[in-house]
């Protein structure tokens, strides 16, 4: 009776989570309809329990699908063969490939000099961190953003020396959306005259969002997220361009080109595949930008109409439209609690504070965004982060603007009263 009762609770709850206006696609996206359909499929067949590595049919059927897959994810970004994509767990395995795979070979012998932003993800700012802490010869140069999260080139230029090694720098900001010049970054290493510059870029926030042309970019390394797009989570990818040798960071078995060993694993592999075959459609890829677009300048709108009463400062967009991702809106407000409005709203929309201020029980600390862009500290505390999908409808929309407007009137409000 127990367990009955448990599993009627667990039904209720899915029912009514089901029903929450999801504006989190940051965060995690939902699978798209064909992507879980092929997954679904995947596992209903009789033989999709093969080992890739087995020398049978059974393993070889398998193997064909992984790599269809990974000819689907080297289309999905312009990629010159389909042995340059290397299969990982998600986004923060490859960059941790990437960026110690790189540096691993010489690490104890000589000074490498890394350029990365001051706002990376953990995943590469903690490893950079490790990495400076362990050894002597690493040296770390953090590059200058402007106020709206764009690297500063000509600082750029300024950081690059004879010892510099390796550039990590995302293609796009996951908490105000900036996206940034990657093709002008590596043109300023090629004309430095060093060909033994490494690019890195975390496109995890950018698949599916704006097009990705690695051979436009000119760049060696490409992180993607699976789970930022419609696909699974668990997944991800590396792009290693043709030439450039990494040293594995795990050790096993010689699975993927003897840089990520481990079964691979098949039924999340079908599922990017099939997601990164989706956005190679540039007509289904456009489509998507538009939708995503268009919900969020609908959102912008309607919220700033709302509080036109309230003095200009009140309400503050973070980054530009014009190198933004198309889905991602950062919104601060004076006076107002980003952690007390998410859960305000928790049981009628799903949104974030942006990875604003990282909370535990004791203080508040601002993030390293908010940081770089040089937010005050009332703003950021006021910071929320809404990003759209392509699903994201109008009316999901016109019902957020509502509830979003009268939380925040609800804390004016009682700021007014305690200030009386």
């Amino acid at each position: 009776m127990a367990l009955l009762s448990m599993n009627n609770d667990l039904h209720e709850e899915y029912n009514h989570t089901s029903k929450i206006i999801y504006l989190d696609n940051n965060a995690t996206t939902r699978e798209d309809k064909s992507v879980i359909e092929i997954m679904i499929n995947h596992l209903k067949r009789s033989n999709s329990f093969g080992n890739p590595s087995s020398s049978h049919l059974i393993g070889i059927e398998t193997r064909y699908l992984i790599d269809e897959s990974r000819e689907q994810i080297r289309s999905s970004i312009n990629a010159s063969y389909s042995n340059e994509i290397i299969f990982t767990s998600g986004g923060t395995e490859s960059n941790n490939l990437a960026i110690y795979g790189i540096l691993k070979t010489n690490i104890n012998n000589h000074i490498q000099h890394i350029i990365t932003s001051p706002f990376e993800h953990p995943s590469v700012a903690n490893l950079l961190t490790y990495l400076q802490n362990s050894y002597k010869n690493i040296q770390i140069s953090f590059v200058k953003v402007d106020s709206n999260g764009i690297i500063d080139l000509q600082h750029f230029r300024q950081l690059l020396k004879p010892e510099t090694k390796l550039v990590t720098i995302m293609h796009s900001n996951n908490e105000i959306g900036s996206i940034q010049p990657i093709e002008e970054i590596v043109q300023l290493c090629r004309k430095y005259g060093s060909s033994d510059i490494l690019i890195h870029t975390d496109a995890s926030q950018s698949m599916g969002k704006v097009a990705i042309d690695v051979l436009r970019l000119d760049i060696d390394l490409l992180t993607i997220c699976s789970h930022k797009f419609h696909g699974p989570k668990g997944i991800g990818a590396l792009y290693i361009r043709q030439g450039i040798k990494l040293e594995p960071i795990l050790y096993g078995a010689q699975h993927e080109q003897n840089l990520r060993p481990g079964t691979e694993n098949v039924l999340a592999i079908v599922g990017l595949g099939k997601a990164c075959q989706l956005i190679s459609n540039k007509s289904i890829l456009n489509k998507r930008i538009e939708q995503m677009k268009r919900t969020r300048d609908r959102l912008y709108l309607g919220l700033k109409n709302q509080f036109n009463d309230q003095n200009q400062d009140f309400l503050k967009r973070n980054g530009i439209d014009q190198y933004c991702l198309p889905n991602t809106l950062s919104l601060s407000f004076q006076q107002i609690n980003a952690k007390q409005l998410v859960n305000q709203l928790s049981d009628s929309i799903a949104f974030s504070t942006g990875s604003a201020c990282h909370e535990d029980t004791k203080h508040q600390t601002m993030s390293t965004t908010l940081q770089a862009i040089g937010l005050s500290w009332e703003l950021a505390r006021g910071t929320i982060r809404l990003s759209t999908s392509y699903m994201t409808t109008d009316d999901e929309i016109d019902e957020s603007i509502i509830l979003i407007t009268n939380a925040i009137k609800q804390q004016l409000s009682s700021y007014t009263d305690q200030h009386d």
